[in-house]
């Protein structure tokens, strides 16, 4: 493969990606406020109204998840316009950490990288705006461009350029960040920081100080996460969270281990990644510090994917985010060394690694890239059937008179936004079903169905929301037998006895909002016999 070849392919390329990210960003900008997203905002509106997380908010999300978004929504504003920025800020960040981490190596790696994640996440849908393990891969991407930073010395210089221990810290933050948004990550800092200090002790290069530096920089978050804890008062009601309902929560709806390995790697990406592996195999000298550091990232975000166990598409941004840097470099500094100096593990033809890393690139930028920006302008971001319909309902109901009169039973998919929308509040702080309608037993199941029962005792709401989402199972859902009533009965007779259907809708069309059309949300409205 020529130098001229190479050059006409990146630059083709790179006009191809940044066409594809413009067209992406002018044609989603409208994308409105939708799933979890939507769940996150209404859970700060009860917050600003009072209601305290984990005490009187029943949810398993961590604290820099809801302080993210209420920072975000407090200093820009609530709309759904805000939201759709803070997601692109999320993608250029993660661009311009894939930028410093390939320096070395290649501008039009990085780019490789960040525009294929970029639109990626455009393809997985509107639903998916401003995922916490999206965020959770930025500050990852962020503390590894200040690792590298730090660790990247130059002894041609004169004198050498000295590692900087300060760069190791700002790493240990923003993965201690990370780790507060989602747990499944806590031990990837500690991890590469060994990775590191061997590193450093081969170099014959001070290594005690990066190693003590990044592990206070990794806990300094989650002492001032616990001190905000402290401070409201509800440190113990977290420590029940994450200790009881997190890991209930893990057991409902699963996906098989096969189903998880069989999708831990995107349809979509998988054949750019069949295409690198070869180069990985064949390359004697591939494993370097920085592709070990990155690779440890990929096996620590794949191993997030398996732990909580749902198989949604957000759950591989870090794993996904990492392997595509790893390619962009391989593909790279294979088509710009000399074949000359490649260490091979067996004898191929030099024309192999550099056709591979062309073919990789052509596939990744018209394939991956083109195909991803094609679904993501095909996304139907004007149906709001349902959101107009259940309004349209609770209005008819009595509207604003409903705060705190109004019940979801739901898994945050439809009836949560709607009621945010319309900024009314619960009767409960319960805003998932799964806890008491699902077929997983348990003691937190238990817990759970006596809590919501004290409250609705305490507060029987006017109006309950039903929805057809239902926890279990996984892959049935959604459907409209609404059979997820039958697995409570106490709470199935009292709903009988004391409530009368009003209203029981199906949206018409399907719901084009995700990786793939679904079917949309139906809802049933009960209402109190005894209201006037």
């Amino acid at each position: 493969m020529s130098d001229r070849s190479y050059a006409i392919t990146r630059t083709l390329s790179s006009v191809f990606l940044v066409a594809c990210l413009l067209l992406f960003v002018l044609r989603t900008w409208h994308w409105p406020l939708m799933g979890d997203a939507a769940l996150m905002h209404y859970v700060v509106f009860l917050m600003d109204r009072g209601m305290a997380p984990y005490r009187d908010i029943v949810d398993p999300n961590m604290p820099t998840t809801l302080l993210i978004e209420g920072a975000v929504m407090h200093l820009f504003g609530v709309n759904s316009l805000t939201w759709r920025l803070f997601d692109l800020t999320l993608l250029v960040v993660s661009g311009i950490a894939m930028f410093v981490i390939c320096k070395p190596y290649s501008r039009f790696a990085a780019l490789f990288a960040a525009s294929l994640f970029a639109l990626i996440h455009g393809r997985d849908g509107l639903v998916e705006l401003g995922q916490r393990d999206l965020t959770m891969t930025v500050c990852l991407l962020i503390g590894y461009a200040f690792l590298f930073t730090g660790l990247r010395t130059h002894p041609a210089t004169d004198p050498p350029r000295n590692t900087i221990p300060s760069m190791t810290a700002l790493f240990g933050f923003f993965c201690g960040v990370a780790a507060t948004i989602k747990p499944s990550v806590l031990f990837l800092a500690p991890a590469v920081l060994i990775l590191a200090a061997i590193t450093l002790r081969r170099r014959q290069q001070p290594f005690a100080s990066h190693l003590i530096a990044g592990l206070l920089g990794m806990l300094t978050p989650i002492l001032l996460i616990f001190a905000w804890l402290q401070h409201q008062h509800i440190t113990a009601d977290f420590l029940r969270t994450l200790t009881q309902l997190l890991p209930y929560f893990l057991l409902l709806g699963p996906r098989s281990y096969p189903h998880l390995i069989l999708h831990s790697i995107s349809s979509v990406m998988l054949p750019v990644v069949l295409l690198w592996l070869p180069i990985v195999i064949l390359k004697k000298d591939w494993i370097t510090w920085e592709r070990a550091a990155l690779l440890v990232a990929v096996l620590f975000g794949l191993a997030s994917f398996y732990l909580q166990r749902k198989g949604f598409p957000y759950h591989r941004y870090p794993s996904e985010a990492f392997l595509l840097l790893l390619i962009g470099i391989d593909f790279t500094t294979t088509l710009e060394t000399n074949a000359a100096h490649w260490r091979l593990r067996f004898i191929t033809n030099n024309k192999l690694l550099p056709g591979l890393s062309i073919a990789g690139i052509v596939v990744g930028v018209v394939f991956v890239a083109g195909g991803s920006t094609a679904h993501a302008l095909w996304q139907d971001w004007r149906n709001q059937e349902s959101d107009t319909m259940l309004r349209a309902d609770l209005n008819r109901l009595g509207g604003e008179k409903l705060d705190t009169r109004v019940q979801c039973l739901d898994m945050a998919d439809g009836c949560i936004p709607t009621l945010y929308n319309m900024r009314l509040v619960q009767a409960t702080g319960f805003l998932y079903d799964c806890y008491m309608l699902s077929n997983q037993p348990g003691a937190e199941r238990d817990r759970s169905r006596e809590a919501f029962w004290q409250a609705i005792m305490k507060n029987p709401p006017t109006v309950f929301v039903i929805s057809s989402n239902d926890c279990d199972p996984a892959t049935q859902r959604p459907g409209y037998a609404y059979q997820k009533m039958s697995r409570w009965p106490q709470f199935n007779d009292y709903l009988k006895a004391n409530y009368h259907l009003d209203a029981e809708r199906i949206p018409p069309h399907m719901v084009n909002a995700g990786s793939s059309p679904s079917k949309p949300l139906g809802y049933r409205i009960y209402v109190q016999n005894n209201l006037n």
